[in-house]
């Protein structure tokens, strides 16, 4: 079983167990949601304009080149 707890920093950052981001294969971002008061973490992507459908809906917006 992998380790279950991270910690959150005084500048609200959360650092992840290093067994947990190995087992999903070294992601850089994460794509966040709240589920019934529970915070849901999953590896996500980066992608530039270009990289996007010119003519259908891209998914959930907001996660472009602002994600950090």
């Amino acid at each position: 079983m992998l380790p279950r707890t991270a910690k959150l920093t005084s500048k609200n950052q959360l650092t992840l167990p290093r067994r947990v981001v190995e087992a999903l294969g070294w992601p850089t971002h994460f794509r966040v949601q709240v589920v019934q008061g529970a915070l849901v973490l999953w590896p996500g992507r980066v992608v530039t304009a270009d990289q996007v459908p010119a003519s259908g809906d891209a998914g959930e917006r907001g996660m472009g080149s602002r994600a950090k």
